[in-house]
């Protein structure tokens, strides 16, 4: 019965929903949206359910093996580490480890009071299981490439044995959930219905409208702050119109939406790693791919032009005209971060740099249409992005509109995944990401990834130097000895794949997650949020609160 209310209630809320978008909101005349079904400021009982509307799907289901919460939080399941909001790592299913003096073995030692959401008690031999199954899947999202074997030497011990030293395998601990093997059986299954060992048990999923879970009572962590989670996958206007009508308790939403403000609700704006870049290719024309697509571009492969990007630029305005103020400035891949160079930074929006590195390098606008040209080609190229993403469009209009300013005509548009990939090496890309770890750095400037499939290295960058630095990288047996590789790679004074070296990518900005979040429901201090948006909210829900 408890079930079937649920279900009951939502239909009755997306029917609210479905009237809102037809119309049947309205305005008051500051432009503050009202409905009559909107929640008070006073609405602060305590709440056994919480609703939240967390964006997309994960229409391939909840297994860790596949990917599921490497780049967010896998609720159901448990990981060996875990990150704070520093972005530091902390112990979650792990109680010690340690790392050989040559960096092929990695120990272990995890709980020994673990319980499964059936009951069962979860092992080391489930970590192994785990690690091998990830590696056998072959998954981009979790890098267990070096990784040999994975071992449980007992209970509550496992040892990974690596092909050689992997300074980021640390970092994947934090990013794999722990499935047991027993439960595990049919992956397509598990993934319908996961069973893990983490603060919320899986109880049903509705695809295309909700996923509902309820609280782990035998947690490790102590007891999680509500009984039931109701994940709505709505998009964000379908978001905000439930907002309206109090349907909801926390929903993701846009920047456009969020200035709009909410009665009854708090926006919370999240800070994050989850950047946006033009990726820009610097070859010349002439090679194609393995899957038979062109590479290189005619004007971006020119250095000049990069640069001249990378200097005229005005990061800040883009994010205050675009983003509505819900950003920060963004250097590099890794802005903020312990690995990320600091040096990377010059005077954004210096469009009288930019003029002059364009002069210097015979781009010159020789017949008065405010394009620059050289050896008779305009400096113009074409800048892609998804057509279903509104902030990467208003992105990319903007860094065009700017671009004119010093004499570079920037041609945006907006096409679907299958027209957008034959493009990916010869035209500029508007790209996102961001992840807990260094291997953003590695994944956009290793010359081995040069236009080789998928959107690593999208822009054929190849620096033997820089190639030299990353594989130091990984293989340094300490993290300060990795950072400062990875430094290194970005820039070590003289060359490096950021914008004082060779400018593959112009980063503009780490954008905002934007909440609203109803009065009297608290989400905590959140965590420094991956690309990942919608769950990423929840990878603090155990500091999660409502007012008694």
């Amino acid at each position: 019965m408890k079930k079937q209310w649920n279900k009951v209630k939502l239909a009755a809320g997306m029917m609210s929903i479905l009237l809102l978008v037809a119309g049947c909101s309205t305005q008051t005349p500051s432009g503050s949206p009202q409905s009559s079904g909107a929640p008070s400021a006073t609405n602060t009982a305590a709440k056994d359910e919480v609703i939240v509307a967390v964006g997309g799907e994960k229409e391939s289901g909840y297994d860790p093996c596949t990917g599921w919460g490497s780049s967010g939080t896998p609720i159901f399941q448990s990981k060996l580490l875990d990150t704070d909001t520093n972005n530091q790592l902390k112990n979650d299913l792990a109680i010690e480890y340690s790392v050989s003096k040559d960096g092929l073995t990695w120990t272990f030692k995890i709980r020994n009071d673990v319980i499964c959401h059936d009951g069962e008690k979860l092992t080391a031999k489930d970590v192994a299981f785990t690690y091998n199954k990830t590696k056998e899947n072959g998954i981009s999202t979790v890098d267990l490439t070096l990784l040999d074997k994975a071992e449980a030497t007992d209970d509550t011990t496992v040892v990974f044995h690596m092909k050689s030293p992997m300074s980021t395998f640390i970092y994947q601990t934090a990013a794999l959930g722990i499935v047991p093997e027993h439960a595990y059986g049919d992956p397509t299954a598990y993934a319908q219905k996961p069973v893990g060992s983490g603060p919320y048990r899986f109880v049903q999923w509705d695809k295309g409208q909700q996923l509902i879970v309820e609280a782990n009572e035998n947690y490790y962590g102590g007891t999680p702050p509500f009984k039931r989670l109701v994940l709505l996958f709505l998009s964000d206007d379908a978001a905000y119109a439930a907002l309206q009508a109090g349907q909801v308790d926390v929903a993701k939403i846009s920047e456009n939406l969020a200035v709009k403000g909410m009665s009854g609700y708090n926006l919370v704006d999240c800070k994050t790693n989850d950047f946006r870049t033009i990726a820009l290719p610097v070859q010349k024309p002439g090679e194609t791919s393995k899957e038979g697509y062109a590479i290189g571009n005619e004007v971006t492969s020119d250095l000049a032009i990069r640069k001249a990007l990378a200097n005229g630029i005005n990061r800040q305005k883009i994010i205050d005209t675009v983003l509505n103020g819900y950003g920060e400035v963004a250097y590099t891949v890794s802005q903020g971060l312990p690995w990320d160079n600091k040096e990377v930074i010059l005077t954004d929006g210096n469009v009288e740099a930019a003029k002059k590195i364009l002069d210097d390098a015979g781009w010159v606008d020789t017949d008065g249409d405010g394009i620059r040209e050289k050896n008779g080609r305009k400096a113009e190229f074409s800048l892609i992005y998804a057509s279903d993403d509104s902030t990467r469009q208003s992105i990319s209009m903007a860094f065009s509109e700017q671009a004119k300013t010093f004499g570079i005509n920037v041609i945006t548009e907006g096409l679907s995944s299958a027209d957008r990939n034959p493009r990916k090496h010869k035209d500029a890309f508007m790209l996102g990401g961001g992840d807990y770890n260094p291997t953003p750095v590695y994944n956009a400037l290793y010359g081995a990834y040069a236009a080789k499939g998928g959107w690593y290295n999208i822009v054929a960058y190849k620096n033997p130097t820089v190639d030299k630095y990353l594989e130091a990288a990984i293989a340094a047996t300490t993290q300060e000895e990795a950072n400062q590789y990875w430094q290194k790679a970005q820039w070590d004074g003289t060359t490096g794949g950021s914008i004082l070296g060779d400018a593959p990518y112009i980063y503009v900005a780490n954008i905002s997650h934007l909440y609203f979040v109803r009065d009297g429901i608290s989400i905590g201090e959140q965590k420094i949020h991956p690309h990942d948006h919608g769950f990423a909210v929840l990878g603090n829900i155990m500091d999660w609160s409502a007012v008694k």
